[in-house]
């Protein structure tokens, strides 16, 4: 039979086990709040028993128990549910970026409103509708002239908002990738701290729980694919690329693309080939700032150009009050610089609001009054067909612009929402496996407390056995 003294490290296996057990349940009632925290669970097992089957063993009751030790304290956590949570946080990133981008485009763009170009160009071409009528009228040409001045500002001004948004997004390509690289050294440092204390034969939850949270931090940014390997550490790539391997990373970097205006390219340090980006935050800019920024910054382009071209051709046909003709209505060749002509802004006899009637004797070309060439002039922006392969007019192709604004800001607000509903989801699924529950944990306290006080008074029973048998035995017939 087994040693009374053996009794004692049973109870004392109970003391150290149940003691394990309520500092871990202690640890998550601690850390209850914490983001990325993973519940964590002592794992008992009874220890050998005494004694081992042979051939020479002494018959008996059986074999005697010799108390419980915990193997293992494992981390709640299920992986399948964290490789989701990458995937659709790295979408969210890239359509919330979406999202945030076209909010600013649709404050730059400042539909509808008074000081919009849309409501100047509808002033501008009111103002010629009314030199139509009043050609002579020096208060009628002056608004004329003012509205287009006003016009050609708000242009310019759009214009000037939009590439410098596009320049915020450039920069904040160069801001992301260094957050890229800062999040890939840190876990690259944590791989190296977990493969040493998986090597010692223990369980890193906690710095498993930070990397993990590193990790969908990183996705966020940029898409990623995670592979463990057998040292227990993570092997990141960026479509297709390592960035963490192991206890090492690699660096992206930005480089100036000259045939992309100078603007910066996201390439690997090591060999400078470009990194395939397909979701995050990474994508989102680059997205907006080479096809949706650069979409608007050319189309305003498109539409300044066409009326500068035209509007000048049909003002330069056209006659002023005193016979000029053949002078442009307009300066400049698009958005970045289209201005009133200073001629005409000096002398506003000049706009040529009449066409060729032949009439007057000593007005041959362009009779005093005529208004039809300023009606010409408002056909330019209302009527006539000079937009998108002469579909469209001025005016419609302007609005259709603001259309589809409105149609690609609302995309991204319906699916950065249904985005964050998914990860929400995602995330109380997730929460129901590694979240820490208080009942539970109180719960788990009163349990394993009164395990350690009867293991103590246990120890203290077979103590009272030993005291006995020690000092209370002796001599036969003492």
């Amino acid at each position: 039979m087994g040693s009374t003294f053996g009794s004692l490290e049973v109870g004392a296996r109970g003391l150290r086990a149940h003691q394990l057990a309520l500092h871990v349940t202690g640890q998550n009632i601690t850390n209850a709040a914490t983001p990325g925290y993973s519940r964590q669970i002592a794992v008992m097992q009874t220890t050998p028993p005494y004694a081992y089957p042979s051939l020479i063993g002494t018959g008996g009751a059986g074999q005697i128990g010799t108390g419980v030790e915990v193997t293992e304290i494992i981390r709640m956590r299920d992986e399948f549910i964290d490789m989701q949570l990458q995937n659709e946080t790295s979408l969210k990133g890239r359509w919330s970026m979406r999202q945030s981008t076209l909010e600013q485009l649709e404050v730059v763009i400042n539909e509808p409103s008074d000081s919009s170009i849309s409501a100047r160009l509808n002033q501008f071409w009111e103002s010629l509708n009314e030199l139509a009528t009043r050609a002579e009228d020096s208060s009628v040409r002056s608004a004329v002239a003012e509205d287009a001045i006003v016009f050609a500002q708000t242009i310019r001004h759009t214009y000037q908002q939009l590439t410098d948004l596009q320049e915020d997004l450039d920069y904040e390509v160069s801001v992301i990738t260094g957050k890229v690289n800062t999040i890939a050294q840190q876990i690259a440092d944590l791989n190296e701290v977990i493969a040493k204390v998986k090597g010692t034969g223990q369980q890193p939850n906690d710095l498993l729980d930070q990397r993990e949270l590193l990790v969908q931090n990183l996705s966020e940014l940029i898409n990623v694919d995670v592979v463990t390997d057998t040292y227990g550490r993570y092997n990141v790539s960026v479509g297709g690329t390592l960035l963490v391997s192991g206890d090492t990373y690699s660096q992206l970097k930005v480089v100036r693309n000259m045939e992309n205006q100078g603007r910066y390219d996201v390439v690997w340090e090591k060999n400078n080939v470009p990194a395939n980006i397909t979701n995050g935050q990474l994508k989102g800019l680059l997205e907006m700032r080479d096809e949706e920024v650069a979409y608007y910054i050319d189309a305003l382009n498109n539409f300044t150009s066409t009326l500068i071209t035209r509007f000048n051709q049909v003002h330069q046909s056209g006659f002023g009050l005193l016979d000029s003709t053949g002078r442009t209505f307009f300066t400049g060749t698009d958005a970045k610089d289209i201005d009133l002509n200073p001629e005409i802004y000096a002398d506003l006899k000049l706009i040529a609001a009449s066409v060729n009637v032949a009439e007057a004797s000593e007005l041959p070309h362009g009779a005093p009054g005529n208004g039809d060439n300023a009606v010409n002039l408002a056909n330019v922006i209302g009527q006539e067909m000079l937009m998108s392969n002469g579909t469209f007019t001025l005016k419609e192709y302007y609005n259709g612009l603001i259309a589809k604004l409105g149609i690609d800001a609302e995309k991204a607000n319906s699916t950065t929402d249904n985005q964050e509903t998914l990860i929400n989801y995602l995330q109380e699924r997730q929460e129901s496996v590694a979240g820490v529950s208080m009942d539970e944990e109180l719960t788990n306290l009163i349990i394993y407390q009164n395990a350690y006080n009867a293991s103590a008074r246990y120890i203290t029973t077979i103590d009272e056995l030993l005291d006995k048998l020690i000092n209370g035995t002796g001599t036969v017939g003492r």
